[in-house]
């Protein structure tokens, strides 16, 4: 019987998606003890050619799924009988320095750059689950110029405000949005800008849970809630470090909340994010909390809200006739003009999208928007208030990417908040 797996340099070229699993299966199913950790190394390798934000092995009930998160959508990558599921899942522990018997415990993490042929470094979850473990495996930003604010896709007059609000001397800008929103990337973007718009002596430090992106010139602190090292007592402590510049990773309870507002307030510039569906939401959300009105309008400076959309793929993109429904949903007439979606080629694994680019809406802080604070408004308020005042909601950036061609509006349902529409 012919050997037909593929040769050690063979593992980082492309291969398309539907023929993943011929190639993982002829690796495992191989006698030598390397077959495993190859097929490992390819799982991981192809997910980060082919641009994954994750990599999901989940044991279902006849055999042990591998799927990836391409542009923000889960894809079935392929099927792996339920014998090699421990294994695989071993020797990811192995490389994530996580404790290989321990199967009845969630572990966390991380694979370094060097450590697979994909050169990107990781982040590793297990979680048990009734019909074994489930992994999680997070591919992290290989090069800085992930880090861009050009490169994101806010619109321009969004980009020219942010770099204004980053070289204040203090104040308090806050980032909302859903999970993989991009709000990571978007505050590393800022830091940089920073970095380069300031002088390199700004002392910048960050409290994050995990350090997903490391960045030189910059005090970096993980958390660690095991030994109650969390973002309150964190933020404590570095206020005490002579910083000009605070990252904090989330706002999460009251006590952070209002440490990080009132230090906007005394000298320091704070970033952080806090969840809600809208720019105008972060406001109730604080006030809610049990933040004092007073300090939210003399603190924060702005707020960005943000989603991740999928793009049109350049290779196949075409004109297209929107479903009736879809244009009601936007309250656009059926003569509203030319929309365009991806076909699906090759280029694009058949999908019609290839990657991604931020959408958002910036509400800045004036006179006008303190004041109204002051008085408690309710969300639905604070954003006729904002509007009012020229803040671009997410949906009419949104709106304007899909009449360009950019993106397609049945992606604009998916990703917007219903009170955005």
């Amino acid at each position: 019987m012919p050997n037909d797996r593929p040769a050690e340099q063979d593992l980082v070229r492309a291969i398309p998606l539907k023929k993943i699993q011929e190639r993982i299966l002829a690796l495992l199913e191989d006698s030598d003890e390397s077959g495993v950790a190859d097929g490992v190394d390819l799982i991981i390798s192809q997910g980060a050619y082919h641009g994954a934000s994750d990599i999901h092995l989940e044991p279902w009930s006849d055999y042990l799924s591998l799927r990836y998160r391409l542009d923000g959508i889960l894809q079935q990558v392929a099927v792996i009988p339920r014998s090699f599921q421990a294994k695989l899942i071993a020797r990811i522990k192995v490389l994530a320095d996580l404790v290989v018997y321990r199967k009845d415990v969630p572990q966390d993490g991380r694979i370094d750059l060097e450590k697979t042929s994909s050169g990107r470094p990781m982040r590793v979850s297990t979680v048990p689950t009734i019909k074994g473990e489930k992994t999680v495996i997070r591919l992290l930003g290989d090069t800085q110029d992930l880090y861009n604010l050009d490169t994101l896709g806010f619109q321009p007059q969004v980009v020219e405000r942010l770099r204004e609000i980053v070289i204040r001397s203090q104040g308090t800008l806050l980032l909302t949005g859903p999970s993989s929103s991009g709000k990571t990337t978007t505050i590393y973007a800022l830091l940089r800008e920073m970095m380069s718009l300031q002088r390199h002596t700004t002392n910048i430090v960050t409290i994050e849970d995990p350090v997903e992106y490391s960045m030189d010139r910059i005090s970096q602190i993980q958390v660690n809630p095991i030994v109650e090292f969390t973002f309150t007592t964190a933020l404590r402590s570095i206020l005490r470090q002579d910083p000009e510049v605070i990252m904090v990773g989330e706002i999460r309870d009251l006590d952070t909340a209002r440490m990080a507002v009132q230090a906007g307030l005394t000298g320091h510039f704070v970033i952080s994010t806090i969840h809600s569906g809208t720019a105008a939401g972060v406001f109730t959300r604080l006030l809610d909390m049990g933040i004092e009105p007073f300090l939210v309008a003399s603190s924060v400076t702005a707020v960005l809200a943000q989603r991740l959309i999928r793009l049109n793929c350049p290779d196949c993109t075409g004109p297209c006739e929107p479903d009736p429904i879809t244009l009601e949903h936007f309250g656009l007439a059926e003569d509203a003009g030319k929309f365009y979606h991806g076909k699906g080629c090759e280029a694009c694994q058949g999908i019609g999208y290839r990657g991604r680019a931020s959408i958002g809406e910036l509400l800045t802080v004036n006179q006008a928007i303190a004041e109204y604070v002051l008085t408690r408004p309710t969300t639905s308020q604070m954003q006729e208030l904002a509007l009012a005042q020229k803040m671009e909601s997410l949906a009419v950036d949104g709106l304007s990417k899909a009449k360009k061609g950019i993106t397609t509006l049945e992606e604009l349902v998916r990703v917007l908040p219903a009170q955005a529409n």
